[in-house]
């Protein structure tokens, strides 16, 4: 999924602040998808994946996934850099934004529908939705690992990450 020189970005010392599950946050995501569906239309495809999405503690950001075709993409794009301003990142496939809405923050990925990171993460998405020990497993994890260090917690995450999509073989 991701090298081991991406994780150098993460903070090597401070622990990890989760926040645990609410299902308010539920509403604020309904209102913000309803929001981000008048910049965008209703002819694409937006997911809510994440802790939130799941049920976990998490932290504290919400993940919107919007899934389109490589020509919608160049249409959606202009339209999500003029509501947002420029990506936060962007690449061939993907771009992501964040928004703050109601205190809440919100990272958006347009990404293109076939691209791999996205079906990868929609795969481990859907595991941890339909296997609640793996989503136990998960969410374990995550609470032991944010009191080490960010990178620590990134680190294992995408290791326990790595162990569920080998029973999916997507390489």
């Amino acid at each position: 999924m991701v090298s081991r020189k991406w994780f150098m970005k993460f903070n090597s010392t401070e622990p990890v602040k989760l926040v645990p599950y609410n299902s308010k946050i539920l509403v604020i995501v309904n209102e913000f998808t309803k929001l981000l569906r008048k910049t965008i239309g209703n002819n694409v495809t937006i997911e809510h994946r994440g802790a939130t999405a799941l049920g976990i503690s998490g932290v504290g950001e919400v993940d919107l996934y919007i899934m389109v075709s490589p020509k919608k993409w160049k249409k959606i794009l202009p339209k999500l850099e003029k509501k947002f301003g420029k990506p936060g990142s962007l690449d061939h496939e993907w771009a992501r934004f964040n928004q703050v809405y109601k205190n809440i923050e919100f990272e958006i990925m347009l990404v293109h529908e076939n691209c791999k990171d996205n079906i990868e993460n929609q795969i481990f998405f859907n595991h941890l939705k339909s296997n609640k020990k793996d989503l136990e497993k998960y969410e374990q994890l995550k609470v032991k690992y944010s009191k080490f260090s960010e990178r620590e917690y990134y680190i294992q995450k995408d290791k326990f990450i790595k162990r569920i999509m080998k029973i999916y073989d997507t390489k």
